[in-house]
């Protein structure tokens, strides 16, 4: 027992180690972009928005599917009997389900948002301060 739990933690640091080395090399190339110029820096939150709108549309017509048409044919391919289903009504949990997927998938962009508009604030201090020298000196 007491030779399998360090093998263990090892197991687990490098697990959280190559978890969170994509997300550290993802938030340093927001920064990165960010400093090279506005435009740039709205790249990361602009696909993440996409991504996370993907999923919940994906996972909303996955609940929506449930209705269609069930064929019973013989051996020489002829229609024995035809049933029609009726999807199901959304629930208000499928609702939940969505909007609770729509928060947790968005936590990027707002992350990505944030690092954006931090240097964007930043950069538009920076040009007041010009103009104010520029001002100054006139």
């Amino acid at each position: 027992m007491s030779i399998a739990s360090p093998l263990v933690w090892l197991s687990l640091m490098m697990s959280l180690f190559f978890l969170l080395l994509p997300i550290a090399l993802l938030i340093i190339l927001q920064v990165v972009l960010c400093k090279k110029s506005r435009k740039l820096g709205l790249i990361l939150p602009i696909l993440s928005l996409a991504v996370s709108l993907l999923l919940v549309l994906s996972l909303g017509v996955f609940q929506c599917i449930g209705g269609g048409a069930v064929r019973v044919t013989d051996e020489y391919g002829n229609v024995i009997q035809e049933e029609t289903i009726e999807a199901d009504p959304i629930t208000p949990g499928q609702i939940g389900a969505l909007a609770g997927m729509f928060l947790v998938s968005n936590i990027p962009t707002v992350v990505f948002g944030g690092i954006w508009l931090y240097y964007k604030n930043r950069r538009d201090f920076k040009d007041d301060l010009k103009k104010m020298k520029i001002e100054d000196l006139e």
